[in-house]
């Protein structure tokens, strides 16, 4: 059965084609073109985006920091809570909030104020954030971005986009999004990432 929707984008309303047999969604097509539409999507809301006013931060300034990471299914993630523990045992003046996704629907784990995973009741059909998350995640100032992401995830781009962070670093991925990338081996681990992006924190602060 072909059905013809309008919806709402980020704000913006337009119309697509959606053909559904039962339940599945099994095509879907947009005015836009025959690329993927979620990646238009996307294109489109990270161009209409503010401009920011970017500044690389003296590492010993940055006081709040949020870590942006993938969820394992069980939600455990070991290895990025030790790391959100060392640096807030290593730097006492440095307040660690972590938000995760992973590509599940129903989350386990509780909602904390330093602690927090999205699954996919968070995001629209498109993967775009849902408009409360969309709120939550503009609301919280931040100086410092850390994504650890390290593979290409729609959810965690649109996360890292609406963060409010002054500085945003990560993984080279994509271009738009961050404001420093490494480019490190898609097999390294999330800790050798987290390592190097403080490394050169700290590094090319000290050559200021």
């Amino acid at each position: 059965m072909l059905q013809k929707y309008k919806n709402s984008v980020d704000g913006t309303n337009f119309s697509y084609n959606i053909c559904i047999i039962g339940e599945k969604v099994v095509t879907l097509r947009s005015k836009w073109s025959d690329m993927n539409i979620r990646e238009k999507i996307f294109g489109y809301i990270l161009r209409r985006q503010p401009k920011r006013q970017v500044h690389f931060p003296r590492w010993e300034n940055v006081r709040t920091i949020v870590i942006l990471f993938e969820s394992d299914l069980i939600e455990k993630n070991p290895t990025v809570r030790r790391l959100a523990e060392r640096l807030s045992t290593e730097e006492a003046d440095k307040n660690v909030t972590l938000l995760g996704y992973v590509d599940k629907k129903d989350i386990l784990s509780p909602n904390l104020p330093q602690s927090r995973i999205l699954g996919r009741k968070d995001f629209t059909i498109f993967g775009v954030p849902k408009a409360n998350i969309r709120e939550e995640l503009m609301r919280h100032p931040y100086d410092l971005l850390i994504d650890l992401t390290q593979k290409d995830c729609l959810p965690l781009r649109y996360m890292a986009t609406y963060l409010n962070a002054d500085f945003k670093t990560g993984r080279h991925i994509r271009e738009g999004i961050h404001d420093f990338m490494l480019d490190t081996p898609a097999q390294e681990s999330q800790e050798f990432l987290f390592g190097q992006i403080i490394y050169y924190l700290k590094l090319i602060k000290s050559n200021d």
